[in-house]
């Protein structure tokens, strides 16, 4: 059974009694609950596939001993976990680490950036703390071509969108081109 928002706060609480620093740095979000949670990389509680597009210059020969893989140029993570997950963290060079990484907390989603609900990142930080972190990210998502960001952008039915993300109000692209916009 999938946990909830409040079972994810009250294990959060018992484990990060002080928060911890969440900053951007050099095309990365430093994120200083990561090393205690591995939330997001680690096994999930869930077995539905979350996917993480990779870029082209990320595609290389073996790749299925790093990622589990949806498809050529997807990888993904369920129940399992990452592959490239282990006790010191992940075990890829960052060049090599989907996009996906680099945001968590935050999501690029039907274009937008949203931040996932149940991190402790996200539950500890002041929004007004969120924000222009957020914002930093989208500036460096705006370096993407149009065509590239498409791959990397989830689509997530609007119920999925409510149920576990919380909008940060930010566009990084429509239909249109990459148009940083914020909302």
């Amino acid at each position: 059974m999938e946990k909830k928002f409040w079972d994810y706060l009250e294990k959060w609480r018992g484990l990060f009694p002080r928060r911890r620093t969440l900053r951007w740095r050099d095309g990365w979000i430093q994120n200083g609950y990561c090393c205690d949670c591995r939330y997001c990389c680690g096994p999930q509680d869930s077995n539905e596939p979350y996917p993480m597009a990779l870029l082209p210059r990320q595609i290389h020969a073996g790749i299925e001993k790093d990622f589990y893989m949806l498809n050529a140029d997807t990888a993904y993570m369920d129940g399992r976990g990452c592959k490239s997950c282990s006790p010191t963290g992940c075990g890829l060079p960052r060049e090599n680490r989907p996009v996906a990484c680099g945001l968590f907390p935050f999501a690029l989603i039907n274009g937008s950036l949203y931040a996932y609900k149940t991190c402790p990142a996200i539950l500890f930080t002041p929004l007004a703390q969120l924000a222009p972190l957020g914002r930093e990210a989208a500036r460096w998502l705006t370096g993407f071509s149009h065509d590239e960001l498409r791959h990397l952008s989830l689509n997530v039915e609007p119920a999925v969108l409510a149920e576990k993300y919380i909008s940060l109000g930010i566009e990084v692209f429509d239909d249109n081109g990459v148009n940083l916009q914020l909302r």
